[in-house]
């Protein structure tokens, strides 16, 4: 199964990073826990709705990944291969977290307001996957969402800290253009090589 996601293109590799939309939702489903300093499970915290925020983005990140003709992981075959456990008929989510907490696989939560989960995954992870939205007619309204209730709280413009898209400028890239340069490295009409813009 693993076999049929490799890929040598760093769009589909982006987009095969579940974490800034998962840490999105149990971020901002528990930031009051994180404020507090509070040590907590995070899988045995994704309730029902936290697990219906969840299911959201990732469709949404299933749907960009479409339009550009790539095939990612669901996060149901994310959590199935990482934690060994079934995905649910009911296909909620939130089930398939609590088997987690129950088989003993769970892990501690953010309990610091400088959280990578954050500081790291929200501008470097959601505002890509936002810009990519855009790029090809699929807006992440949700991702958006998140990124901008997370600059209202932090009183930060996590967006103007990825330096790798200010570079890119991907408001301005064609989209094949985009994708070649996922493939080559090289962006059309670029002499320098791109090292990692994602």
């Amino acid at each position: 199964m693993a076999d049929h996601f490799l890929s040598n293109s760093l769009l589909a590799i982006s987009l095969s990073n579940l974490n800034p939309q998962n840490h999105l939702a149990i971020s901002l489903g528990n930031i009051s826990r994180t404020d507090r300093g509070e040590e907590w499970y995070q899988f045995q915290n994704i309730t029902p709705r936290i697990g219906g925020f969840l299911e959201g983005l990732d469709k949404e990140r299933l749907g960009i990944a479409a339009a550009l003709g790539l095939d990612v992981k669901t996060i149901y075959e994310h959590f199935s291969l990482s934690f060994h456990v079934e995905i649910p008929k009911s296909g909620s989510i939130s089930e398939m977290c609590q088997e987690i907490n129950r088989k003993g696989n769970d892990v501690c939560g953010p309990n610091i307001a400088d959280s990578r989960y954050i500081t790291e995954d929200v501008p470097f992870g959601l505002a890509l996957i936002v810009a990519l939205g855009k790029l090809v007619g699929r807006p992440a309204v949700l991702h958006e969402s998140g990124l901008v209730i997370f600059n209202a709280m932090y009183g930060r413009d996590f967006s103007a800290e990825n330096d790798l898209l200010q570079a890119l400028s991907m408001d301005c890239i064609a989209l094949d253009d985009l994708k070649d340069a996922a493939l080559t490295g090289k962006l059309k009409n670029s002499r320098d090589k791109i090292s990692s813009p994602f």
